[in-house]
């Protein structure tokens, strides 16, 4: 019976470490692959210049997330001249992914598409060392940054945890059987 409850421990053990491995990986990718990029993009899009430029099309769009509930994201297409030739963009803002917050997409697909019905310019950002790329909106919108970075630190955190939580039972474990082997061995010498 010890040895099956050993051997369940340690199955434990590395399950516990498997889904500790998991959520870590998660939370850093979800640091490395959105918070770390959308802050990177937004800190080099400070430098950008202001150009005017025509829309060609803007909406709203709308999609179903896998777990439920909906995500948007302002899709637009505008062409400006800048150093000269003429561009066309699509990137409306500095996270282009969309997300679960509405109003702001609402409110620039709005703006966008009252911009282009009333054949007015908008002011987009250009880089100034590769002029191809633009972007309408460059602010960096703290309420999905943040978001994100709690989700990223809990799922890491829970994931560090977790892997404490194994090494700490691995440790206690070898100790115990380095204990027992000890007292086998006083017992059998007496």
């Amino acid at each position: 019976m010890a040895a099956a409850s050993v051997g369940t421990g340690i199955l434990w053990q590395w399950l516990l470490g498997l889904v500790a491995v998991v959520l870590l990986a998660t939370g850093l990718a979800l640091l490395a692959f959105s918070v770390v990029p959308t802050v990177a993009d937004w800190a080099r899009m400070r430098h950008w210049q202001p150009v005017p430029a025509q829309v060609e099309s803007a909406r709203l769009h709308q999609g179903a997330m896998a777990r439920g509930g909906m995500y948007y994201a302002a899709v637009v297409r505008y062409r400006y001249v800048a150093q000269g030739t003429q561009h066309t963009g699509a990137r409306a803002a500095v996270d282009g992914s969309g997300d679960s917050f509405r109003s702001f997409h609402q409110e620039l697909a709005d703006r966008l598409h009252n911009a282009q019905r009333r054949g007015v310019p908008v002011q987009v950002w250009v880089n100034p060392q590769n002029p191809a790329e633009s972007v309408v909106d460059r602010s960096l919108r703290a309420g999905p940054l943040v978001w994100n970075l709690v989700i990223a630190c809990f799922t890491a955190g829970a994931g560090l945890v977790g892997l404490v939580m194994v090494v700490g039972a691995i440790r206690q474990e070898r100790r115990g059987r380095k204990t027992r082997r000890r007292a086998d061995g006083l017992l059998h010498n007496s």
